[in-house]
């Protein structure tokens, strides 16, 4: 199922990018792992040296166009005020945002980042 989430917190919005990447990259492992122990599995194939392809997405570029809006929560504790804490919500470039709205598309933000693959850290003794 989709949902078409149209305000959320600026880094909700970044975390689930990021988990979407690995995800894929995860779906891509998996399914190289399965094609190499089907291929273990095979001795007509195993026997000619075969091996299952990997994948690897080195570095994911993404660039968002945004609605960005920044909004102070307050929390109170007896009716005083114990922390204060502003959010940075994004909401996505998209018709439906627009027009429900009323959004100028000159009015957005654009927000690039990289998500790049590195070494696992070192295991520990």
């Amino acid at each position: 199922m989709i949902e078409n989430v149209l305000i959320a917190p600026l880094e909700k919005v970044i975390s689930r990018i990021g988990n979407g990447i690995a995800e894929a990259q995860h779906a891509m492992d998996m399914n190289s792992a399965a094609t190499q122990v089907m291929i273990d599995n095979d001795p007509a194939l195993s026997e000619k040296g075969l091996e299952a392809h990997w994948y690897h997405m080195p570095e994911t570029e993404v660039t968002l166009k945004l609605s960005l809006n920044m909004k102070r929560e307050d929390t109170k504790k007896n009716g005083k005020l114990v922390s204060r804490k502003h959010r940075l919500f994004a909401a996505p470039l998209n018709a439906e945002y627009s027009n429900t709205y009323n959004t100028d598309i000159s009015g957005t933000s654009e927000i690039r980042f990289k998500v790049v693959s590195i070494p696992p850290p070192g295991t520990r003794e």
